[in-house]
């Protein structure tokens, strides 16, 4: 890409950036024209001279049984529930679980093939027209984003299921994947507009990490604190669209000395409520309606969780429950508290109502664990010890540790960055005994999993070189801001996908600076972003189904209506003991 000058003053909205497919920049001046040129040709020299590429890191073996397993019209390859590892299907048996166990259920609405076409172009044009008459009250940066994805092509969001291995029977976890759908256009506007309300919600954080920082802010506790947590139950599924919009409408008129002034509370509203009650996606050949509760896959499914129960803690919670609440946070529909019980006598009585509360915002439902010195929340294990909480990295009995495995065809710095990103984390996470003990048990994974001592020795020194550095928070937040500023000073991007046996970044280094490395404006250097080619999950997995004829979702559908209708038209059978 090529930036011949900077435009000052102008926001730049990374979420809501879309490439203008149409733009053909202007030619530059004769020399960096010149430069390019050679460029691009010692980039096809330096690949013609690379002896021929394998064109696959698996055996013969292999790629023969994925070869059979992607044609086998019996099976379907499917990713498994908490990234446990791929699994395999029935193809009948998953069509049939998906139609018996999800869509035929009180939650979806089947709709024929004309008349779902018919409400998605419906859907479609009412919210162009919205966009059309509210333009105004947006930023010309939004805009942008919204004449520019218009312009793109979309597709209906998919229906799929995962399987919950780690459950005993096995469950599963519908999904729906929107992404490229026209519906997820405005649904990611709208978690962009969210993110300004997410500082009227106090008990929202970010991350494990951003609730260590809260934690380390807290005062001596007293002996008798306790911990513990909470868990919605199908917290998306049992967020009614009604109860969800009439919160954030209260959001928005009772702390309105809080919410940014140019916000377009008119389009916001309105869009909110089409995205959330015109959630229709595809199942193969079929299409359902979503009858109620958060769009499922929707981009803005997450915050507009987190606020719209966040309204009820922050007006109702925590104010009746201040006293005896020393610490009360949410990651979605994951609370932690600290609890401070009452010396009254009605401390078990308070608790019981605490609970009641927590459970009287609309059909949502929180199973609430007894109060303890000791609590896993997220990925950390929290432990009160003379007044202070201790933490801990989780590791849960049946993670894998499936790490990138050195035959993977990933660029060396994404094996740098699993290493001193996992480094990073142990060390904030625990003291010094525990985080040698995770840092062992991370070397054998790695050797588990076909790593070198070599390798992994190497990657864990520079690791530790940086663990070591004092403020580590300050000097990683540091880091971010000058790689940031000196990427926006920089003009030369290279996208580059990596292969083992292929251009190498030490090539395409040399290549720049023996054409364009003195040219104005690219003396400030060149990025490379490297990709990495398609995995196994991208070529055996799918969410668009091409069912054989006779075994379409159709098929299914009609068959199990057939039976439905059949039992409800058989007479009932008469009991004799109702006779006698």
């Amino acid at each position: 890409m090529l930036v011949q000058k900077k435009i000052k003053n102008q926001h730049f909205i990374q979420q809501l950036y879309k490439k203008d497919k149409f733009y053909n920049p202007p030619l530059a001046t004769d020399e960096i024209e010149y430069q390019l040129e050679r460029f691009e040709e010692k980039l096809e020299a330096a690949a013609e001279a690379l002896p021929q590429r394998c064109k696959t890191n698996l055996t013969q073996q292999q790629c023969r049984v994925l070869r059979e397993l992607k044609s086998n019209q019996d099976f379907i390859i499917l990713p498994s529930d908490k990234n446990l590892g791929p699994a395999i299907m029935n193809r009948a048996d998953y069509m049939q679980r998906v139609l018996t166990e999800h869509l035929h259920t009180d939650a979806y609405r089947h709709m024929p093939t004309e008349q779902a076409n018919a409400a998605i172009k419906s859907t479609t044009a009412s919210l162009q027209f919205l966009y059309r008459q509210h333009k105004h009250s947006i930023s010309k940066q939004e805009q942008q984003y919204f004449e520019r994805s218009f312009r793109e092509t979309h597709r209906h969001p998919m229906f799929y299921i995962v399987p919950k291995i780690q459950k005993k029977p096995i469950k599963y976890r519908p999904v729906v994947s929107c992404v490229n759908s026209f519906n997820a256009v405005f649904s990611t506007w709208l978690d962009y507009k969210m993110k300004s309300l997410l500082h009227c919600i106090p008990t929202y954080i970010k991350d494990s990490n951003a609730l260590l920082q809260d934690l380390q802010q807290l005062p001596p506790l007293p002996a008798n604190a306790r911990i513990f947590t909470a868990d919605a139950t199908a917290m998306y599924t049992n967020i009614d669209c009604d109860t969800a919009l009439e919160a954030f409408n209260f959001l928005l008129d009772t702390y309105a000395a809080e919410i940014p002034p140019d916000f377009p509370r008119t389009l916001f509203m309105t869009v909110l409520g089409i995205i959330m009650k015109h959630n229709l996606f595809q199942f193969d050949d079929t299409f359902w309606l979503q009858k109620d509760g958060t769009a499922m896959g929707t981009p803005t499914a997450c915050l507009y969780a987190t606020i719209a129960y966040g309204i009820h803690e922050r007006h109702k919670l925590l104010p009746k429950f201040s006293n005896m609440l020393l610490l009360y946070k949410r990651f979605i529909d994951d609370v932690l508290g600290i609890w401070k019980p009452s010396t009254d006598g009605l401390d078990s009585q308070t608790w019981e109502e605490f609970k009641t509360s927590m459970n009287e915002w609309g059909k949502l439902r929180w199973v609430i664990s007894e109060r303890s010195t000791s609590a896993n929340f997220l990925d950390l294990t929290l432990t009160i010890t003379n007044g202070k909480i201790i933490s801990r990295t989780f590791q849960k009995s049946m993670n894998l540790y499936l790490y990138i495995p050195p035959v993977s065809a990933h660029p060396t710095s994404c094996f740098k960055g699993l290493i001193v990103g996992n480094f990073l984390r142990f060390r904030k996470q625990n003291e010094n005994t525990n985080f040698c003990t995770l840092i062992c048990n991370f070397a054998r994974h790695l050797l588990a999993r076909g790593h070198s001592i070599k390798a992994i020795k190497k990657h864990f020194l520079k690791a530790a070189e940086i663990t070591d550095k004092k403020q580590l928070i300050t000097s990683q937040q540091q880091a971010t801001a000058e790689s940031s500023d000196a990427i926006t000073n920089r003009s030369l991007y290279l996208h580059w996908e990596f292969h083992p046996k292929g251009i190498q970044r030490d090539t395409l280094r040399a290549i720049y600076d023996a054409t364009l490395s003195h040219c104005n404006p690219f003396h400030n250097g060149m990025v490379i972003a490297m990709s990495r080619p398609k995995n196994l999950r991208d070529l055996i997995t799918r969410t668009t189904l091409s069912e054989p004829e006779g075994a379409r979702a159709s098929d299914y559908h009609t068959s199990l209506v057939h039976v439905h209708q059949t039992y409800d038209s058989t007479p009932a059978a008469v009991s004799t003991d109702a006779v006698r």
